[in-house]
């Protein structure tokens, strides 16, 4: 007699959850499993990588997504579904037929500095290797604490040799081992006297105190050389030196070398203070590639950039991954939305290998077997029903011959007793709860594999009876931190030049908060449906953290109101007083030219910020998770639920890289579907992480 054919039920329709299905779904699932299930409430799949078409076809996204030419998994996954959507011969129609057109190498990574009474714009321009990232060519294998010892003395002369260009050229990196020529005589001083110093480390003879001991008078000697008071290219390079170079200290000091914990061992730590321990300078707190990092994960307690919560451990792993295993460029930036390029195809070709999508179901709550070993039964809330004669709902509409989410429902695929208005809350956790049905999906019937792949704020509300039942659940959800996001774009008419803009095209972060990270995107603008006459020229997207408590006692309206009211309050104050870095000649001295953005209509203030696009993440679904100090150690792995037939994706799991970013999420996705699959957790895992 055969064995009964499993049901998988894949609960959440992010990164991880159809990361998850992908791997479940591979050539020849069927004969495994009955069927692979993600349910999704509203009418997207993506999660925070969700976005979708608004007004003339235009992007609107949760925030701003760059992905790092690092992303091993998250690339390889992307290339595959690529290759299988062939396009080419399935839909020779759309713009954009692979994945190297929806996303192109970006070499330029800017950090704003604060330097002698005003702002400066430090832009690093990172060379461009021969490798694409997701290349099917063997892998570099791990990141050794060794290997990453090795690449930072490698960096410093890197830096070293840099000082030879002018204060406004910037920084070049190189992922390349060949060692810097010689150059300038400051240059040589500080090269000779450093290679010394790290001679003196890794030499077996001395004594480890004795090698620490030269490398710090070696850098001293370096700060002696350099103009450090008034030439900002030789402080910015010098504080850099340092910060490596208490990296390479802290790296013999602590002993991770040897440590079988790796970079776990310094976890514990903020970043920051590890680095200050080893000897970095004071400066290096406010160093602008410093304070980047630590905005690129939301690395604030409470979203106060004064008090820096990132822990050394995963900072020193981030850096080394970002600096020293990138492929093709640093960074590689969508050429439409990641709903456009990402989310849509992987949606369109789960849906081609038979998975089965269930939009417009939203999960209430997972509850037990009688002997808590198992997920017995999940609750829903059915929002809406499929018009007559339709048997799925279907997502996707098409802009400029591209499949992409609309901002809406579609409403002539679906029926709602509360009429075209009750829709807009179908995706919030704060919308209304005018269900059409109430769902009970059973063990055995429904499903057998359960795939929890929620967000981390979400946990407390639908795994409530799981948190109460296993102490390490309740330790998860509530030693983890995670922070609101708040984002919006703007869509200008001038292009840059006119409008002054410098770097057209890079990101920069460090500036001020809340919203510290800007990035120019005109490779976006082609991929929308402007008026002739009301035609950007310049595409803006800007975001930060939001510090709001959650969870909230008060009023769910009230709360979303006053959010968004703080929100806007601080675009409008932003745009006032900060936006001048980088677009000079958008400010008078009667505050922002509102006339030059497109769609105003002669509207300022409030009134034309609302013809633009701002984001307020607070639901607890988009919640940041971060990865504060101390606490990894509370992140379940996902093979760890500790029921028979759970298994958890997203990135507030312990996954190996324990960021808030799309490479978490895949490799976490990657592992939830290894588990239920019965492989080794890291079967088919590229890239580096902790182990």
């Amino acid at each position: 007699m055969s064995r009964r054919k499993k049901k998988v039920a894949i609960l959440g329709g992010g990164m991880a959850g159809l990361t998850a299905a992908w791997r479940l779904s591979e050539p020849g699932w069927q004969d495994r499993f009955e069927s692979i299930t993600v349910y999704q409430r509203g009418w997207r799949v993506g999660g925070k990588g969700a976005s979708s078409r608004g007004e003339h076809g235009r992007i609107e996204e949760h925030g701003l997504h760059v992905w790092l030419g690092s992303y091993e998994n998250a690339f390889t996954v992307l290339r595959e579904c690529y290759a299988e959507l062939d396009r080419p011969n399935t839909d020779p129609e759309s713009p954009i037929q692979d994945w190297d057109q929806a996303l192109i190498p970006a070499n330029d990574l800017g950090a704003a500095d604060y330097f002698d009474g005003g702002w400066q714009v430090w832009l690093g321009r990172f060379s461009r290797t021969a490798h694409q990232p997701g290349d099917p060519d063997p892998d570099q294998g791990p990141l050794t604490v060794v290997g990453f010892f090795e690449r930072t003395v490698q960096l410093i002369g890197d830096l070293v040799e840099s000082l030879r260009t002018e204060p406004d050229t910037g920084l070049t990196l190189s992922t390349s081992p060949a060692p810097p020529k010689p150059v300038g005589t400051a240059a040589r001083t500080v090269q000779r006297a450093l290679l010394a110093a790290t001679i003196a480390l890794v030499n077996p003879q001395p004594k480890r105190e004795v090698g620490i001991d030269l490398l710090g008078q070696a850098l001293e000697a370096a700060r002696t050389t350099l103009d450090y008071e008034h030439r900002t290219d030789h402080r910015r390079t010098w504080i850099l030196i340092s910060l490596l170079t208490a990296t390479a200290r802290g790296i013999i000091v602590d002993n991770l070398m040897t440590d079988p914990r790796g970079f776990r061992a310094i976890q514990d730590e903020d970043f920051s203070e590890w680095a200050l321990r080893h000897g970095a300078h004071r400066d290096t707190v406010d160093f602008p590639l410093v304070r980047a990092m630590y905005d690129m994960v939301f690395g604030w307690d409470k979203a106060d950039p004064d008090k820096p919560a990132f822990g050394a451990g995963l900072g020193v792993l981030f850096t080394g991954v970002m600096l020293f295993r990138y492929k093709g460029a640093i960074f590689w930036k969508m050429t439409a939305g990641m709903g456009d390029v990402v989310i849509a195809p992987m949606y369109q070709a789960l849906r081609r290998r038979g998975v089965t999508f269930e939009f417009f179901h939203r999960v209430d709550a997972l509850h037990l077997d009688g002997q808590r070993h198992a997920v017995e039964s999940i609750s829903m809330g059915r929002q809406v029903r499929l018009a007559p004669g339709r048997t799925h709902y279907e997502p996707l509409t098409t802009v400029g011959g591209l499949a992409v989410f609309p901002d809406r429902p579609l409403a002539e695929q679906i029926e709602h007793p509360g009429g075209p208005d009750a829709l807009e809350g179908l995706e919030s956790h704060f919308g209304s709860r005018d269900d059409v049905e109430r769902r009970v999906l059973r063990r055995g019937v429904d499903f057998d594999h359960v795939v929890l792949a929620v967000s981390l704020g979400m946990l407390p509300i639908v795994a409530a009876e799981l948190i109460d039942d296993r102490v390490e659940w309740h330790e998860m959800t509530t030693k983890l931190h995670t922070v609101a996001t708040q984002a919006f774009q703007l869509w200008l008419r001038p292009d840059h030049e006119t409008l002054g803009l410098r770097w057209p095209g890079a990101t920069i972060s460090g500036y001020v908060t809340p919203y510290d990270t800007w990035a120019s995107m005109p490779q976006t603008l082609w991929a929308e449906q402007w008026p002739a006459d009301d035609t950007p020229g310049t595409v803006a997207y800007f975001c930060g953290p939001l510090h709001t408590d959650w969870p909230t006692v008060g009023d769910h309206a009230e709360y979303v109101a006053e959010c968004t009211r703080r929100a806007n309050a601080e675009i409008l104050d932003y745009l006032r007083d900060h936006v001048w870095l980088f677009f000079p000649n958008a400010v008078t001295e009667a505050g922002f030219a509102w006339h030059l953005l497109t769609g105003v209509d002669g509207q300022q203030g409030i009134d034309a910020l609302a013809t633009q696009h701002v984001s307020v993440n607070i639901d607890p679904s988009d919640r940041y998770v971060q990865s504060v100090p101390g606490t990894d150690r509370y992140r379940l792995r996902p093979d760890e639920s500790g029921y028979d037939n759970l298994v958890l994706a997203g990135d507030w799991t312990d996954s190996g890289m324990n960021a808030g970013c799309i490479e978490s999420s895949v490799m976490s996705g990657l592992e939830a579907a290894n588990a239920v699959l019965g492989r080794g957790r890291y079967h088919r895992i590229r890239g580096f992480y902790i182990p």
